[in-house]
C-alpha cells in the first residue's frame, strides 16, 4: 500500500533533482574553482540526506499499512513446509544486510572518484592563476593557428626566441601576426599560457571531468542500490520467507529497430493455491540468466517493492541464490499466471 498514491514508485523523481545538482558542478567547473568543494559536497549531502530521510519515513508508513494484515497482500501464512534443510534462512536474510552493506562501500568508491575529478579540476584552475600571479611576462607573437575536433583550437605562439604551443579555451578569435602577452614559468619554461587563454593540460581536463561526471552518478546509483537493498533486508527479516514454485518469463520489448530484454517476469504461485507475479530488478544479482525456467523450486520473501526471490542455486555457482523483486500486483487465488 502506498498512501503517496503512487508517488514513491516515480522513480525518475529520486534522480532529478541530484541529477540537476551534479549538472551544475560537473559543467561548471568555474563555481567549484571559486568556492571550493564544500558548496558542492554540502548541497549533495543535504540532497542525499533528505531523499534518505523522506524514503525512511515513506517505508516505515508503507510497512505499518501492510503489516496490518500480516503482509497477507503478498505472502501467505507460514507453514513447515517453508522450510528446507538445504538452507539456512536465517543465513540467507543475514546476507542480504551484507549486500546491502557492499553496496553502501560502493557509494564511498564512488564519491571518492568523484573527489578525485572535482580536485583535479580545482588543482588545474589554481596551477593556472598561479602562474598568472607570479610567472615572467614577454610579448609574443601568433605564428599559426590550427583547428581541432569539436571548435577546439591551437595556437602556435613565439616569444624570445622560442616557440610554444597553446591550446585556446576561450571564445577569443586569433589571427596569425597577432600580439600577445605571453607568461611562463622560468623553473619551467614548458609551462605557458597568455592573459586570457589557460593552457591547461586538455588529458587532464577531460580526466577530471570524467571522473566527476562518473563518480557522480555512480554514487548517485550505488545509494539507490544500498538503500534498496536495506529495505529488501528489513522487510524478509519481518515477513519470512515462503516456499513456492515459480517460472520466470522473459520479456522483450522493440525500442526502434532493437530488441531490448528487460529483466524478467516472475510468476510465483504459493502450496496454498494463491500465486503473485513479481517483477525482476536490474541488479548484479539479476534473473536474466534463470530465464525461460519453468516449475523451478524457490522461497519468495518481503512485500511490495522490497520482495526477494531466493533460489537454491545460482546460475553460475551451487549454493543460495537471491534475485531482487517488486510485485506488480496482489496476491490471489489461483495468481501467478502460467
Amino acid at each position: 500500500m502506498d498512501p503517496f498514491g503512487g508517488f514513491v514508485k516515480r522513480q525518475w523523481l529520486w534522480f532529478a533533482l541530484p541529477a540537476a545538482v551534479v549538472a551544475v558542478f560537473a559543467f561548471s567547473p568555474d563555481v567549484v574553482a571559486a568556492f571550493g568543494l564544500v558548496p558542492a559536497v554540502a548541497v549533495l549531502v543535504a540532497v542525499g540526506t533528505g531523499g534518505a530521510v523522506w524514503r525512511v519515513r515513506v517505508s516505515v508508513r508503507n510497512r505499518a499499512a501492510a503489516s496490518e494484515d500480516g503482509f497477507g497482500g503478498w505472502l501467505p501464512q507460514p507453514t513447515d513446509h517453508d522450510h528446507d534443510r538445504r538452507i539456512d534462512f536465517a543465513v540467507e536474510t543475514g546476507r542480504l544486510r551484507r549486500v546491502a552493506r557492499r553496496a553502501a562501500a560502493f557509494v564511498l568508491v564512488w564519491m571518492a572518484l568523484a573527489g578525485a575529478g572535482a580536485g583535479d579540476l580545482v588543482l588545474l584552475d589554481k596551477a593556472a592563476d598561479e602562474l598568472l600571479a607570479t610567472g615572467a611576462r614577454t610579448t609574443g607573437e601568433v605564428v599559426s593557428v590550427r583547428p581541432y575536433s569539436r571548435g577546439g583550437m591551437t595556437l602556435e605562439v613565439r616569444f624570445e626566441s622560442r616557440t610554444a604551443k597553446i591550446v585556446r579555451d576561450s571564445k577569443h578569435s586569433y589571427v596569425v601576426g597577432e600580439r600577445v602577452t605571453v607568461i611562463y614559468d622560468r623553473a619551467d619554461p614548458d609551462r605557458v599560457r597568455t592573459l586570457v587563454e589557460e593552457n591547461k593540460s586538455q588529458f587532464l581536463v577531460n580526466l577530471g571531468y570524467v571522473l566527476l561526471v562518473a563518480g557522480s552518478l555512480g554514487t548517485l546509483f550505488a545509494v539507490v542500490a544500498a538503500m534498496g537493498w536495506w529495505g529488501r533486508a528489513r522487510a524478509v527479516a519481518a515477513t519470512g520467507w515462503r516456499n513456492a514454485t515459480v517460472d520466470i518469463v522473459r520479456v522483450s520489448t522493440h525500442n526502434g529497430r532493437s530488441l531490448r530484454r528487460p529483466p524478467p517476469e516472475i510468476d510465483v504461485r504459493y502450496r496454498e493455491g494463491t500465486g503473485i507475479v513479481l517483477k525482476a530488478m536490474s541488479s548484479t544479482h539479476g534473473a536474466n540468466a534463470l530465464a525461460d525456467f519453468t516449475d523451478r523450486l524457490a522461497w519468495v520473501g518481503g512485500w511490495g517493492r522490497h520482495m526477494v526471490v531466493l533460489f537454491p542455486n545460482g546460475p553460475r555457482r551451487p549454493g543460495p541464490y537471491a534475485v531482487p523483486a517488486f510485485a506488480l500486483n496482489r496476491r490471489t487465488e489461483g495468481g501467478g499466471r502460467r
